[in-house]
């Protein structure tokens, strides 16, 4: 069986072709192009893959590829030298800023029209989308503020001031910060997308041109395209915690949807490094771009499109060979899914010199196996055997993964700050305790015990709590974001001096009521019927209106929009 590429596709990406690219397993990538626009600079995915759009800086054009066919099916007309594009997440609507107008054009999937515009911007160049659609923030260039537009209205809704030459701009996944790098003065600005307002600013790096964050949103990653080195920031703290060093200066960043590759362009080598993050290690350097800048990439990965600004043309990427997930416990037991070419006839799976438990040809360019248990590596060569010849794909770190037993309290405020004890083993390693998407710094008491301060919640709800370590995600715990309890009426309002009056009180979240009072006066007893309902007894009082409040558990406190009045 023969590899499915030419060897002239892996000596373009300067991977010389070895025995194995000529054997029926390869982990080589492959490679075509599309003819787009003049001075192509910004590319988005929609949503479900099937298009891609391309903004032609040099003309007035954004591009519409069909990704499956590889081709152009359309050039949409919008303003002057558009910049940056994102996509809503219905994949309903295209946003391209255009510097030249101070404008942000909205343009339709459905009809591949320009629908609307949004004035008033300075140089506006950098886009990102809330996961909710609700929001686009524009990176206003010439102004050192970013715009908050409503997708709703099409409408600037808000202004934040940041820092001097904002470039570009992406989202946490849980929508609740924004990152934005400042060029001109080496920062990074971090926004608060509930309150719209800088909560802090990352300072220290070099010409920071563009930025991306994990799909698990546990890392920011940051291109400094003055120097041949990529940040590794974690959105936990804050903090930077790592370096990459690239061949050369990098410029721009994007990151695949199973978050186990990260692409790095570096422009002016005409070259692209990709990165593993769960090492933050170069694996290879792509060479054969002419002056790439943005890159984006299928929803299963497995593609990915470069924007080549020089020559106006899009390369395509098959992705190199992965390992997803690329780490598990060293008990062994994970499923990982393999991808490559060359699958079909598969004879055998290895981690290291130990056969995979399990496997299944999914595909000629996929196949699922079962970890075996680790040996005494911690790092482990997996090869895929097949009619032709065996392959090394990747490597498999075998890590110990953390257990949690117990959490000191199951909820709190939505406003979050309580320090929670957690306790299980294995802790040693452990970095960030997961609400949900949300992380938080973990501080590591001993490999049994750690502490961590809770972080806000915009909604009342329960997430998963977990640990993120070195053997990636441990098992999870619940804790429930309780809002604040609200009296909303009580029934009835009056009564007599003597108490012993039942009095109902209505509301909202109110489950976590622990104590009543009239007047300052504690209930002579009280029930929680619900979240919605407190019945309780008056103690006896003199005549006239007093406050009724409740207080609960977690130290708030609330009180009635009425009067109780004793007669």
């Amino acid at each position: 069986m023969s590899v499915i590429q030419s060897p002239s596709a892996v000596q373009r990406f300067g991977d010389p072709p070895s025995p194995l690219a000529r054997t029926a397993v390869s982990a080589a990538p492959g490679y075509g192009t599309i003819p787009v626009g003049p001075a192509p600079h910004s590319i988005a995915m929609r949503p479900d893959g099937l298009r891609a759009y391309v903004a032609n800086s040099g003309a007035d054009t954004l591009s519409v590829i069909d990704t499956a066919a590889g081709v152009v099916t359309t050039n949409v007309s919008v303003g002057a030298g558009p910049w940056d594009v994102t996509v809503t997440p219905d994949g309903q609507f295209v946003y391209v800023s255009e510097p030249g107008g101070g404008r942000v054009g909205v343009v339709s999937t459905a009809t591949n029209a320009l629908v609307g515009t949004v004035s008033g911007l300075t140089v506006p160049q950098g886009l990102a989308v809330t996961p909710d659609g609700a929001r686009i923030y524009v990176a206003n260039s010439g102004a050192h503020t970013v715009s908050v537009i409503s997708t709703a209205t099409n409408t600037v809704t808000g202004t934040i001031t940041v820092g001097n030459n904002p470039d570009s701009l992406t989202i946490r996944p849980d929508g609740l910060r924004a990152y934005g790098t400042n060029s001109a003065d080496g920062t990074v600005s971090v926004i608060n997308t509930l309150t719209n307002t800088v909560v802090t600013t990352m300072t220290g790096f070099k010409a920071p041109l563009d930025a991306v964050v994990t799909p698990d949103g546990t890392q920011l990653y940051v291109a400094n395209s003055g120097a041949r080195t990529v940040s590794v920031i974690s959105t936990a703290t804050n903090t930077v915690t790592g370096t990459i060093t690239l061949a050369h200066n990098p410029t721009y960043l994007s990151v695949s949807p199973d978050g186990t590759l990260l692409y790095a362009t570096m422009s002016a080598a005409g070259s692209l490094a990709v990165i593993n993050p769960s090492t933050n290690t170069v694996t290879r350097t792509l060479p054969g771009f002419v002056d790439p800048h943005e890159g984006a990439t299928t929803p299963d990965s497995r593609s990915t499109f470069v924007v080549n600004h020089g020559n106006g043309t899009v390369g395509v990427l098959r992705r190199p060979a992965s390992l997803s997930p690329n780490q598990g416990p060293r008990g062994g037991g994970t499923t990982v899914t393999i991808t490559g070419r060359g699958f079909l006839g598969t004879t055998a799976v290895h981690f290291g010199i130990r056969r995979a438990k399990s496997f299944t040809v999914v595909s000629d360019t996929e196949l699922i196996a079962v970890a075996p248990s680790a040996g005494i590596r911690s790092s482990v060569p997996v090869t895929v055997t097949a009619g032709g010849g065996t392959a090394v794909i990747g490597h498999y770190y075998y890590r110990r993964l953390s257990q949690l037993a117990s959490i000191s309290a199951s909820s709190g405020p939505t406003s979050g700050g309580n320090v929670l004890t957690l306790t299980g083993h294995g802790f040693t390693g452990v970095s960030q305790v997961g609400f949900g998407t949300v992380m938080a710094k973990a501080n590591v008491l001993s490999d049994t015990q750690l502490s961590v301060t809770v972080p806000p919640s915009a909604l009342a709800r329960t997430v998963a709590v977990h640990l993120v370590g070195p053997g990636g995600s441990s098992n999870s715990l619940s804790y429930t974001y309780i809002g604040a309890a609200t009296i909303t009426s009580i029934s009835p309002t009056s009564g007599p001096r003597t108490g012993s009056r039942i009095v109902n009180l209505n509301g909202v979240f109110l489950s976590q009521v622990n104590s009543v009072r009239f007047g300052g006066v504690p209930a002579l007893s009280f029930k929680v019927m619900s979240d919605i309902k407190v019945q309780s007894v008056t103690p006896p009082g003199t005549p006239g209106s007093v406050p009724v409040t409740v207080t609960t558990t977690t130290g708030a406190t609330a009180t009635s929009p009425m009067p109780y009045t004793y007669t």
